[in-house]
């Protein structure tokens, strides 16, 4: 869990444009990404100026300025991470070309232009394992991600289903692509960004403390992954399945209208042998986030 400063976030503007301009890419106040900024730069300015207007303008468009929050939260971390990383230059190019594309509200996106937040999906996984000084690479095509530990190579596939229903779609849609990077030394592994199938269109999660956001992320996800492990039976059959569940959003406690980032991920190791579950579980204690 993450808390943060308005104003410490705004300085990754300049950082986001700075790469953006290496990189011989444009970047301009069109783009989802200037948006997030400019209406955090709102917020900053009113909370400076009056506290009564500060909640009041939060209450006008509580929905614009969250997700202002939170989606500038993921590019400072993304930005971290890239700024830091040796990584294909044409590989890079691609990624934050979708990142920058896409509709500023969730409410407004539909199947068809879903790629901005994939994109996302994908590089906020990427700085999570960055940020846990992990061995991890970023693809173009199949896998997206690959994590390398000392036991094993992780071919990484990245879902972000939009609803319940496409579920199942997206887990078969995984399995397929896992399939074309399957050999004998790294563990196919698909990882689910579960957002809107947990939370719907709020990523705010309200809670008295950081201690019970971080158990009630916990307590949801590891009840959402045995609740899907029917589902994940029915698909895979008998094939060998590392999944991922991933759960980011906002975190609001009762007592003020501070906020902090929070993200969760528990992991399923699915029909390995007894050897191989072992290791993989050991390599899930440097990967995964501790609820404490």
């Amino acid at each position: 869990m993450n808390k943060y400063k308005y104003s410490d976030l705004l300085l990754y503007e300049k950082k986001i444009k700075d790469l953006y301009s290496k990189l011989e890419l444009n970047f301009d106040e069109s783009n989802r990404i200037s948006k997030y900024f400019k209406y955090l730069g709102e917020i900053e300015k009113s909370r400076k100026l009056d506290k009564v207007k500060f909640y009041a303008l939060i209450q006008k468009n509580k929905a614009k300025y969250y997700y202002s929050q939170f989606y500038v939260l993921e590019i400072c971390k993304i930005v971290d991470a890239l700024q830091n990383t040796k990584l294909d230059k044409n590989v890079l190019k691609e990624k934050l070309t979708h990142l920058a594309k896409g509709t500023y509200l969730l409410s407004k996106e539909n199947i068809n232009n879903t790629q901005a937040r994939d994109t996302t999906f994908e590089l906020s996984l990427f700085s999570f394992f960055y940020a846990k000084n992990l061995r991890v690479k970023l693809g173009s095509l199949n896998p997206d991600l690959q994590l390398l530990t000392d036991n094993f190579t992780y071919n990484i596939e990245c879902k972000r289903p939009y609803s319940p229903k496409s579920l199942e779609k997206h887990i078969r849609k995984a399995l397929r692509q896992l399939r074309k990077t399957q050999n004998g030394i790294s563990i196919p592994t698909m990882a689910l960004s579960l957002e809107q199938v947990i939370l719907g269109d709020d990523l705010i999660l309200n809670s008295k403390d950081d201690q019970s956001a971080l158990t009630f992320l916990d307590d949801t996800l590891s009840q959402f992954a045995q609740d899907n492990l029917p589902m994940i039976r029915k698909i895979c059959n008998n094939e060998s399945c590392l999944i991922l569940y991933w759960l980011s959003c906002l975190t609001g406690f009762r007592t003020d209208l501070s906020m902090a980032h929070t993200t969760f991920i528990v992991g399923n190791v699915y029909n390995f042998d007894q050897n191989l579950s072992t290791r993989i579980y050991k390599d899930l204690q440097i990967m995964l986030p501790s609820k404490n």
